[in-house]
């Protein structure tokens, strides 16, 4: 049996077959519980170690929003003036079979453990900062290799962590983020030691 996943990824390419989609859409194929999954398909194309121009910023802001959402474990919410914005269907076609593979390849070391990462009112709150701190992070501007990359990463792995209740991704993301805000905090010292 196809994993949630999976299954949202197959909606989304054959979404594509009829034409661009509007970010409307691609949430309501993704469902109201998959918020992580949306953090996931949001965070993928940043894997890669180039700036996207134009495009991190808007992507950042509504990673932030919607792990606000899973917060508060409401419907994913989109701005009325991002509802009917369109994604090329090669861009949601690429991406989400993107995301399949790199599901196929960690699904395995995904499992349910160490749930209290996930539960606990705590760290529901460590995540919703790892979230909407990276997501920040990855909306600010910067023509600079891997400053998209980095917190991309660790949106990706505290999503995957979410997707399955997996405490051990989410502690992940924790560390990972240490290292995101030590490289900024190392750009923002060298940038004043440069001006």
């Amino acid at each position: 049996m196809k994993s949630q996943f999976v299954h949202a990824m197959d909606l989304l390419q054959e979404e594509t077959k009829k034409g661009d989609l509007t970010l409307r859409k691609i949430a309501d194929i993704l469902g109201e519980e998959g918020h992580s999954i949306f953090l996931l398909f949001l965070s993928l194309p940043y894997m890669i170690p180039v700036s996207i121009p134009g495009m991190s910023t808007p992507a950042g802001l509504l990673i932030a929003l919607v792990a606000i959402m899973l917060y508060l474990r409401r419907p994913v919410w989109i701005p009325k003036r991002w509802e009917k914005l369109h994604v090329s269907a090669t861009a949601v076609a690429k991406v989400s079979e993107g995301a399949e593979r790199v599901w196929l390849k960690v699904s395995h070391l995904v499992k349910e453990r160490w749930i209290f990462f996930h539960d606990s009112p705590f760290f529901r709150s460590l995540n919703l900062f790892i979230f909407v701190a990276n997501g920040i992070l990855l909306a600010l501007p910067l023509p600079i290799p891997l400053t998209n990359t980095m917190p991309g990463i660790a949106i990706i792995l505290c999503s995957l962590g979410h997707t399955e209740k997996d405490g051990f991704f989410i502690l992940c993301s924790y560390l990972w983020t240490v290292l995101v805000f030590l490289f900024f905090g190392s750009l923002a010292l060298s940038a004043k030691l440069f001006v």
